[in-house]
């Protein structure tokens, strides 16, 4: 039988009716809401510094922030904790430079990272006979006793051995936020110049070592790595996120531009990079919005930031202040008056202007704070922003038991579950001492 589209209508309709009748709700109740309120939250200016951690500019080298009015609170060292100085012997470990960086990073409310060097032809240690070699004497070498052996078995222990002893001190320290992979090649950096390279299924291995020994923590894989490799070691670690160390170079001198797969890691996992040696600032800061880099660093600058012409100048500020997420609260809707002890549904518009998400998890909260009293309750809207881009809109159902009635002003926070970072910083004007963002005013009958 063919019903018409009038037909079809008025069935539904009725059916409609009765479901009414028989007192059937599609969604919870929002219990003694009045009308609803959407408040809106003023924008920071689009220059503002955002102070969170593991994005914009990170401390390396020692180098202070440039421009000067930029904050740096992350922490980054790898000169500092090649292999030879914190392992000298077999199992002889010196992890006080690694305790130095989670320390200073600390202080600064910031996140430390790092990488292990096990070859750095012609660095500085190198040519110093106070310090050890970056090659431990025990690590076994190539033909000509300068290279590592990269494919030997003993090798490949050792490095598991150490990114694991590293991982049993460091793995569930918060101050932590990413590791390297390093080890292999020049500088950790994963190419090499002379000698044997190291085999895929070796390669993989040393990346597993560290991925593994940091299960909880972003590790990095340089992308000087042919594309097959590093999307079979990204296939197999979802904590592997990538790392280039040219930023502002052609091509950032990496991977990435070659292939639309790794183009794409950035929207779960993170992106971090420093400046080029030879860097154009408007080229880098171009590099940072196409390929959603979340944090660089200033320490391998090669221009002094007075130097600059004002394009440059314009193009590197630029590059600091969108780096990483950049969050900001557009909107929230609620009821602007409701009765105590039951629900009420909480709307939020968010807007991530920076090139990339947070990809760690940080908890909304919502804080009523009684106008007369100054008691205050609050309840979390759930972990809403990590993987956000561009925009989105999160709806949920809040308690709201434990209000008396009486008028509240209702603040917003953006809190590290862990207790360790502050709340995070937004692109809104009004931050209040605690981190918190006032919303706006509602009753409770």
């Amino acid at each position: 039988m063919r019903l018409s589209w009038r037909s079809v209508t008025s069935l539904a309709a009725a059916v409609a009716c009765l479901a009414s009748l028989l007192g059937a709700t599609a969604s919870p109740p929002a219990y003694g809401a009045g009308s609803e309120r959407t408040f809106t939250l003023a924008p920071l200016a689009g220059g503002t510094d955002l102070p969170n951690p593991l994005r914009g500019q990170y401390r390396w080298l020692g180098a202070e922030p440039t421009p000067a009015t930029a904050t740096s609170n992350d922490v980054y060292y790898r000169d500092q904790v090649y292999w030879g100085r914190i392992e000298k012997a077999d199992n002889a470990w010196d992890f006080s430079l690694i305790e130095a960086g989670l320390a200073e990073a600390g202080a600064r409310g910031g996140k430390f990272g790092f990488r292990v060097m096990a070859y750095c032809p012609g660095c500085w240690m190198e040519s110093r006979a106070d310090f050890p070699p970056v090659t431990p004497s025990f690590v076994p070498r190539q033909s000509g006793g300068y290279l590592p052996d990269w494919n030997s078995p003993a090798f490949l222990s050792q490095w598991k051995e150490l990114m694991a002893e590293l991982g049993r001190r460091y793995g569930d320290d918060p101050r932590l936020g990413y590791v390297d992979v390093g080890g292999y090649g020049s500088y950790g950096e994963w190419h090499v110049d002379a000698g044997a390279r190291i085999s895929d299924a070796n390669g993989l291995a040393v990346v597993h070592a560290v991925a593994t020994a940091f299960p909880t923590k972003h590790v990095l894989i340089n992308t000087m790595t042919p594309v097959p490799f590093t999307l079979k070691a990204l296939k197999a670690h979802g904590n592997l996120g990538l790392r280039t160390d040219s930023l502002g170079c052609p091509d950032m001198y990496s991977m990435v531009p070659a292939d639309v797969r790794l183009q794409e890691v950035w929207r779960t996992r993170p992106f971090f990079s420093e400046w080029c040696t030879r860097a154009d600032p408007v080229l880098g800061a171009q590099q940072v919005r196409r390929f959603h880099v979340s944090t660089l660093s200033s320490g391998n600058m090669p221009w002094d930031h007075s130097t600059l012409t004002d394009r440059q100048r314009s193009a590197y500020v630029k590059a600091l202040a969108t780096a990483g997420y950049r969050i900001r609260l557009r909107s929230m809707t609620m009821p602007d008056a409701f009765a105590g002890g039951g629900r009420i549904a909480v709307r939020t518009a968010w807007a991530n202007q920076g090139t990339a998400p947070t990809y760690d998890a940080w908890d909304v909260r919502l804080t009523f704070v009684h106008a007369a009293t100054g008691r205050s309750v609050t309840r979390s809207l759930g972990q809403q922003l990590k993987g956000l881009v561009a925009t989105s809109t999160r709806s949920v159902m809040v308690r709201t038991s434990g209000l008396p009635a009486g008028r509240y002003d209702v603040f917003v926070s953006v809190v590290d579950p862990s207790g360790y970072s502050v709340p995070m910083h937004l692109a809104n004007a009004g931050r209040s001492a605690s981190g918190a963002y006032r919303v706006g005013g509602v009753k409770v009958r």
